[in-house]
């Protein structure tokens, strides 16, 4: 980590050099050790008399020796904060240090050396370093909501956009935990620390927060020795994406409704009933369970039509049609309008008698309805149903669609046979009818 400073960060760095005696030194251009406080003796495990006059890269390893002496090439006499290094200890250990300096200058102005102080790395509270309180300075000036986490998921520093987020100001938040105002979020720390830790990257995730959703984007902290000491977030606003986002669904939504459902009724419409038929027909002879269909009509539906009008006419359907739904509610039943004012109901595992008795109870409830029709002879509007079951057909010798169509023919002659008889009835095909209707099909 390595930041340039100037203006009010440069007053606050010569500022903190001079509060922390215990951790200065100096060091002349030649960068030689001039001046060495106790505290960093200590940091470096020597003494004073084997610092002194030696150069900064006596106590470093050949590459980082090169790499320091890179870094003080390239901006003679510029102050510096956040510099870390690597350092050689008298015991043969290595020491991460974290260094901050402002240059020197004699009487007339002219540049000779450095005065700084250093900390370890790992003795450093990143909540109270000067280094995190100069970050802040630069994390103000970003228009993108910003915020410093510590392992232990509380905040070490946040901008003045992320704080604006949580309705407080930044100072505030340092020190609560993340999951305070952010709930659920402390557990993806822990999760997003130890894929960190593993030398894997935390994908981006989004979170809602009030009324707006944010995408976030985490990456490590690291110091010199490679340990991940925090996590930095950036969190970017993305409600209008997420609105987008969900009117498209909602869109979506509904052409997928609009393609398999009857505008009118609100049941599936003859397309998505002949694929559910089709499925079930090919379940059915796989299992050997029976299959029952029932086609239903509304009897003297164009009297009614012409007599009251067709508003009332849509009406009279809409009630129909939730009366099915009542009536066909076990798992798997579907009712769908077919056309006009025919229906069908698809009965899985449903044998010839229990079609007939789901057929009677349907036209005792169309008939408790008692919507009044004046053309009927019944004074009311009434069903009439042809059943017709999968398990009397040879189903097992034929193809799928042709199974369809059989079992759909044999319904409808069912429901013609009920017109016949006086309406307001049920009629189911007998074995033999049903194995015309296949044979008439086939032939």
């Amino acid at each position: 980590m390595f930041l340039e400073v100037n203006g009010e960060a440069l007053d606050r760095l010569h500022a903190a050099i001079h509060e922390h005696p215990q951790w200065q030194w100096e060091i002349d251009k030649r960068h030689r050790f001039t001046k060495v406080a106790k505290g960093v003796l200590q940091l470096l495990g020597r003494d004073s008399e084997s610092v002194l006059g030696e150069p900064i890269y006596a106590f470093m390893a050949p590459d980082e020796a090169a790499r320091a002496a890179r870094f003080f090439d390239a901006r003679p006499g510029q102050p510096f904060a956040c510099v870390i290094s690597r350092h050689l200890r008298a015991d043969g250990s290595t020491v991460a240090v974290e260094a901050d300096a402002v240059p020197l200058q004699d009487e007339s102005g002219q540049w000779q050396g450095y005065r700084g102080i250093a900390q370890g790395v790992t003795d450093i509270d990143m909540a109270q370093s000067e280094s995190v309180y100069r970050m802040m300075a630069i994390y103000n000036t970003a228009p993108s909501a910003l915020c410093l986490i510590g392992r232990d998921g509380r905040y070490l520093a946040a901008n003045a956009a992320y704080a604006a987020i949580h309705a407080r100001d930044p100072q505030t938040l340092v020190g609560c935990r993340v999951e305070e105002l952010m709930p659920g979020e402390g557990e993806r720390i822990r999760r997003s620390l130890l894929l960190l830790d593993a030398g894997k990257e935390v994908p981006a995730h989004e979170v809602a927060h009030g009324e707006r959703w944010y995408e976030v984007l985490a990456n490590p902290v690291h110091n010199l020795m490679g340990q991940v000491i925090g996590i930095t977030a950036a969190l970017m606003d993305i409600t209008e994406r997420k609105q987008a986002e969900r009117k498209l669904e909602e869109t979506n939504r509904k052409l997928q409704h609009y393609a398999r459902n009857d505008h009118l009724t609100g049941l599936y419409n003859r397309r998505h009933v002949d694929e559910v038929l089709a499925e079930e027909v090919h379940r059915a002879t796989r299992s050997g369970h029976p299959l029952s269909l029932l086609m239903l009509d509304v009897d003297a539906f164009k009297k009614y039509n012409d007599h009251y009008g067709h508003l009332r006419g849509d009406e009279c359907l809409r009630a129909v049609a939730t009366a099915l739904r009542k009536a066909l509610h076990r798992h798997g039943d579907v009712v769908g309008r077919y056309g006009g004012e025919e229906f069908v109901a698809i009965m899985p595992g449903t044998d010839a008698i229990g079609a007939l008795k789901v057929a009677g109870a349907i036209v005792h409830a169309i008939n408790a309805l008692a919507i009044p029709h004046a053309k009927s002879k019944y004074g009311h509007i009434t069903l009439s149903i042809g059943a017709a079951t999968l398990d009397v057909l040879p189903h097992a010798q034929i193809g799928v669609e042709e199974q369809c169509d059989a079992l759909l023919q044999a319904a409808d002659r069912a429901l013609y046979t009920a017109k016949l008889s006086g309406r307001n009835a049920v009629y189911g095909m007998s074995t033999t009818e049903l194995a015309g209707a296949w044979r008439d099909l086939a032939g």
